[in-house]
């Protein structure tokens, strides 16, 4: 494979277009106190001091369901034929997606009739996994074994009570679809960092101690594969016109912000209020609609971050 940056500069590879589908149903944390989803001290916390406000809610759907919506999305907005599609990779963050009596992936590709695809799975960074899909869909076009390879994930807590990373954000439902496409310059990929911490392996299980250093490495390692990113990119952040995060809380964000000495105003997060985190997805999401609303101009670059339990981060550049 082609791993090198001048072999990355010699055939462009963009993101062709991006889709998205959140549960339609848009819940304010208030309503989640008497679902005894959360405490009312809780609930004080998120939107307090975090600044979580909202989380799309999936009634009826599961991820599958989630990711075909997304996918079916991408190619009904895009207009790419479906025999265009060489593979689906699909990625999620929760170990229970896999328990599935029907392989996602697979789905996907009957559903919507994707018969030249191949298709795997990606996971095991958690929210981070994303990244590294969109990894392997690069270097497997790089290589010259596909074209145009269709990058989908989704997670769901359907009917589950258990919705907190506790003290850190409350999860939500959605699921995302990116074409990935040899020869586009819109969107273009320019470089990927990834980063795991593997002490960090049973994160619901940390004692005092080990909290407060989780706590701490998180942000110094958010900060960190920011600022390799740029270095591998031959980028500076003022090269940056815009930052697109994960929907995790705005707290954090505005430390991470200090860290880097960025100014707020480079900042993407209008969307940890309006929707809340949707694990992986939250970066397309965001992206998607950054450049909805005229937040990035063509030629410009952007940043993106996303952090997964486990721990993983993830750091993409592109340019629009």
């Amino acid at each position: 494979m082609v791993r090198d940056n001048e072999g990355r500069e010699r055939v462009p590879v963009g993101l062709y277009h991006l889709s998205y589908y959140l549960a339609p149903n848009v819940v304010g944390l208030d309503e989640l106190v008497p679902m005894n989803v959360l405490t009312p001290e809780e609930l004080m916390l998120y939107k307090e001091a975090l600044g979580v406000t909202v989380i799309h809610l999936s009634e009826h759907e599961a991820a599958i369901d989630l990711a075909v919506k997304a996918a079916d999305r991408a190619l009904e907005e895009s207009g790419v034929d479906p025999r265009e599609i060489d593979a689906v990779i699909f990625h999620h963050s929760l170990y229970n997606a896999t328990m599935q009596p029907i392989d996602p992936v697979h789905k996907i590709r009957y559903e919507l009739g994707l018969s030249r695809a191949i298709g795997f799975s990606v996971w095991g960074q958690g929210c981070a996994s994303i990244t590294t899909a969109i990894r392997v869909a690069w270097d497997m076009i790089l290589s010259g074994s596909a074209e145009t390879i269709m990058v989908v994930g989704a997670d769901c807590l359907i009917g589950s009570r258990k919705r907190q990373i506790e003290r850190v954000t409350v999860q939500g439902d959605g699921g995302s679809a990116v074409i990935v496409r040899r020869n586009w310059t819109t969107n273009r990929l320019v470089e990927i960092s990834s980063q795991d911490e593997g002490c960090f392996f049973q994160p619901e299980h940390l004692g005092k101690e080990q909290r407060e250093r989780y706590d701490w490495v998180y942000f110094l390692a958010t900060t960190r594969i920011a600022q390799k990113t740029l270095r591998q990119a031959r980028l500076t952040l003022d090269d940056i016109s815009l930052i697109v995060p994960h929907n995790i809380n705005a707290a954090s964000w505005t430390r991470i912000l200090g860290f880097l000495k960025c100014s707020e105003e480079k900042f993407f997060g209008e969307n940890i209020r309006r929707h809340g985190h949707a694990f992986g997805s939250d970066i397309i999401v965001n992206l998607a609609d950054a450049i909805t609303r005229g937040r990035l101009r063509p030629g410009e670059y952007a940043l993106l971050l996303t952090a997964g339990l486990g721990a993983s981060w993830g750091c993409l550049i592109i340019q629009h």
